[in-house]
């Protein structure tokens, strides 16, 4: 599961390639997500906001996170 939040990641890096502020946004998530265990170490409220920052919808953050943990 975690391949995949870093392959959206990486598509959303590419697609923000000329909105400096979004694509700041997605380099410290890229950062944040080399680390195999970050879900494990961040509070809930900070993995459901990285969530949702890479697109997923609100029906689907426990889903995701609980994959992740």
């Amino acid at each position: 599961m975690l391949k995949d939040i870093r392959l959206i990641n990486d598509k959303l890096i590419e697609i923000n390639k000329n909105n400096p502020k979004e694509l700041k946004k997605y380099l410290l998530i890229k950062e944040i997500l080399k680390d195999d265990n970050c879900f494990l170490k961040m509070d809930i409220e900070y993995a459901y906001s990285i969530l949702r920052d890479l697109k997923f919808s609100e029906e689907d953050l426990k889903k995701v996170y609980l994959k992740l943990i």
